[in-house]
């Protein structure tokens, strides 16, 4: 089978996506297929995988898009499918361009990202108070811009063969968008184990998250906890890991409280630097407004160090029982971060954590592609 995979996030960027491109192109040319990616990331590292690359050129917005839509519609004449990685910034390219070469279409959708930059850009500018993503598909009451991005996801998503989803949750939410459950399949993502060395801190404890620094990733509250926290344990530090609009305000926050020797933000790190600080923690958080299918959740489990997680979205589906909490309720998550803190470190979980490991999601992922080029 042909696969032309257009991502829109690839290596050196950071997250989930751009980890999930990298492990499917691999295993899919391990096992015979033919996989060539199209990215939209001028920086791409080409060598993080072992198919051929291409990616646009251009930093200027409009003329990547169009170099992008041309490099897909130049691949996709000698592919069997397309796989789209998310509606919008992949996806309508993607769309245009297996429609003009009649060619089906998969898309891979993680998340709403008309909310996501509703978030980011509108609450972000007007200081507005947070719509959550299950309030927002209500609609109403937004910017043209959020009104075009949200009719463009809906577009792709019901004009796709096949939509691919990481939980149970998104599930629910794409056929909210109107359409049928059979064209809606649930593959969980796995994520392989990656042994690294932990950190020395002998005399520290400490609270790590890692995330993107937007708006309802909650690190803010995480931080303003702290004073709070070191009244019961003055040893303790708390490790942000990421980068995002919100790392000024973040960095202010420390500041005014501080907490400049208790908090570390350190940026964007890569993947085995990160994985080392979960593996350094003493307890992994994820204070998260929403999650479709979290990765960090998986591989702090791997590592296997306590976690607490938000009670949104997908976490339910990775973490369970006393290790959920409510998004941004201060008490609750303190209480659960000092009765944890002193929890022993599993041994680390050698293999992916659900449905058979990561053979079990290339297996069926392959299959629902081979469905559609069937078809």
């Amino acid at each position: 089978m042909k696969i032309l995979i257009a991502a829109d996030i690839f290596p050196p960027q950071a997250g989930g996506p751009a980890t999930y491109v990298v492990m499917l192109a691999n295993e899919l040319e391990k096992r015979g297929d033919e996989v060539r990616i199209v990215s939209l990331n001028p920086q791409s590292d080409s060598a993080a995988v072992r198919c051929p690359v291409e990616a646009v050129k251009s930093q200027n917005k409009l003329l990547r898009y169009w170099q992008y839509f041309f490099l897909l519609w130049k691949r996709a004449k000698s592919a069997d499918v397309v796989y789209a990685m998310g509606p919008v910034n992949a996806g309508f390219p993607a769309l245009l361009a297996s429609k003009l070469r009649g060619k089906r279409l998969a898309v891979k959708i993680v998340g709403d990202y008309a909310w996501e930059q509703y978030q980011n850009e509108e609450c972000g500018m007007k200081n507005a108070e947070l719509l959550g993503i299950n309030e927002f598909q209500k609609g109403g009451g937004y910017s043209l811009k959020i009104k075009i991005l949200r009719f463009v996801e809906k577009f792709v998503a019901r004009e796709s063969s096949a939509i691919i989803v990481p939980s149970l949750y998104l599930k629910r939410l794409v056929v909210g968008w109107g359409l049928s459950e059979h064209c809606v399949s649930m593959v969980h993502n796995e994520v392989e184990y990656v042994s690294v060395n932990s950190i020395e801190h002998e005399n520290e404890k400490w609270v790590v998250s890692v995330g993107r620094l937007t708006p309802w990733k909650g690190m803010d509250t995480l931080i303003e906890i702290m004073p709070d926290l070191l009244k019961e344990n003055f040893n303790l530090k708390l490790k942000i890991v990421g980068d995002g609009p919100m790392i000024g305000n973040l960095r202010k926050k420390i500041k005014d409280l501080n907490l400049e020797n208790s908090v570390e933000l350190t940026g964007n790190l890569p993947k085995t630097k990160t994985l080392t600080y979960m593996a350094s923690a003493n307890v992994f958080v994820l204070n998260s407004g929403y999650e479709g299918y979290a990765h960090v959740l998986i591989e702090a489990l791997n590592q296997g160090v306590p976690v607490l997680a938000s009670r949104v979205g997908g976490n339910d589906e990775v973490a369970a029982g006393e290790a959920l909490f409510e998004y941004n309720n201060k008490k609750e998550i303190k209480e659960k971060i000092l009765a944890n803190i002193n929890t022993p470190k599993r041994e680390p979980i050698r293999h992916a954590f659900f449905m058979g490991g990561t053979m079990e999601m290339i297996n069926h992922t392959k299959e629902l592609l081979q469905q559609i080029c069937q078809n």
